[in-house]
């Protein structure tokens, strides 16, 4: 026969039990494939995304700003588009629409950024072309702190990132590196919306036109069966 448990184990292991529990739930709780540093990215608050890009050509620089808020689950705000050119200083083409994410891809675009991963390091952009140069910064901002991706990378999917996380109440900021496509990935999922505004019919006015040459009509062919008239000489 058994003997009964005292009290005393009955107590132990109703704690075992307990904590087991409450292991579990906090784990089911914790979203997945989420960087311990960045959690407060799915709890955005603004964001603010500069695109910009510099270089040779006819319509540089190409300035997308977008200032953007969560209202309902949804990324609404304004998004400004300006275009300039050489040879034409302080004339731009320029543009602002107002935005509006649909909840489902907001959702998508904090979690992609929230899957970033981070480690320590010195950033250090990656240059493979002259006169070709990117620059990328997406700020979010929750409860006072505020998160930064931003490249200068040539790089495909502008890798390495620098991650930088300002907590404005401690007045501290801590910066990382990622070599992750994450950040990339999600700034392609706004692009549908941000960049709709107009930017292909922008840059197309202000690119130069071309002169249109005379159009010279091809000769005729001669006839078949007609002999062409003989030259007379004198």
């Amino acid at each position: 026969m058994y003997k009964q448990a005292s009290p005393l184990l009955w107590s132990l292991l109703l704690a075992s039990s307990c904590h087991h529990l409450s292991i579990e739930s906090s784990a089911q709780s914790q979203p997945p494939d989420t960087s311990p540093l960045l959690a407060a990215v799915r709890r955005a608050e603004t964001v603010e995304i500069y695109n910009d890009w510099n270089g040779y050509s006819d319509i540089t620089p190409i300035l997308r700003h977008s200032k953007l808020r969560v209202d309902r689950q949804k990324l609404v705000g304004n998004s400004h588009i300006a275009v300039g050119g050489y040879g034409a200083a302080g004339i731009h083409q320029q543009q602002t629409t107002k935005v509006q994410i649909p909840a489902a891809v907001t959702a998508q675009f904090l979690a992609t950024l929230a899957k970033t991963p981070l480690q320590v390091g010195t950033y250090q952009p990656r240059f493979d072309l002259s006169d070709n140069y990117p620059s990328i910064q997406i700020q979010v901002t929750v409860n006072r702190q505020q998160i930064t991706f931003s490249s200068q990378s040539q790089a495909d999917h502008y890798v390495p990132w620098k991650v930088t996380l300002r907590h404005q109440d401690q007045d501290r900021t801590t910066e990382y590196i990622s070599n992750s496509a994450f950040p990339a990935q999600a700034l392609k999922l706004l692009s549908p919306y941000l960049d709709r505004s107009g930017i292909d019919v922008i840059i197309q006015r202000r690119q130069p036109k071309k002169p249109q040459l005379p159009q010279v009509k091809p000769p005729s062919p001669d006839r078949p069966g007609r002999s062409r008239p003989q030259s007379v000489i004198k």
